[in-house]
């Protein structure tokens, strides 16, 4: 297993224990809430509901943190895959780039023709010429991986 697969068994499990945290938190919340309505027992003493109230704050504090902290993997994750290793398991990707600007260039080559085209017959039809000007061509910036 080289170091990139690792890391993303590292993400993947830490991506399962927050979604089992938001989870728990979230149960924890609801059972919390609905304890003045359970059957036989009398849940409505002071004690008791203010026991809840502090229950509920904690379990939503835990809640909230463990929301914050799978963003911030989403986050990672993001990064990673724009700039960092989990977009390099493409070994052709600099192959499918090329092609990729190769294509680009064509079309905006056939578009740049068609608008040519039509502002040379405007031109025509109003009595005057038209010609493209050739701009030279740019070359386009290259992503280093």
């Amino acid at each position: 297993m080289d170091r990139s697969q690792a890391t993303s068994a590292n993400l993947m499990d830490t991506h399962n224990r927050l979604i089992a945290d938001i989870l728990t938190h979230y149960r924890t919340l609801i059972m919390l809430a609905t304890i003045q309505a359970e059957g036989e027992r009398s849940n409505s003493n002071p004690e008791t509901i203010s026991v809840a109230g502090i229950s509920m704050e904690m379990a939503f504090d835990g809640l909230y943190s463990s929301i914050k902290e799978l963003l911030a993997l989403s986050r990672r994750i993001k990064e990673l895959w724009v700039f960092g290793p989990l977009n390099q398991s493409d070994t052709q990707s600099q192959a499918k780039e090329d092609r990729i600007d190769r294509d680009v260039s064509e079309v905006a080559g056939l578009l740049d023709m068609i608008d040519a085209n039509a502002m040379k017959k405007l031109a025509e039809r109003c009595g005057g010429t038209w010609e493209l000007q050739e701009r030279p061509t740019e070359t386009a910036p290259t992503t280093g991986s």
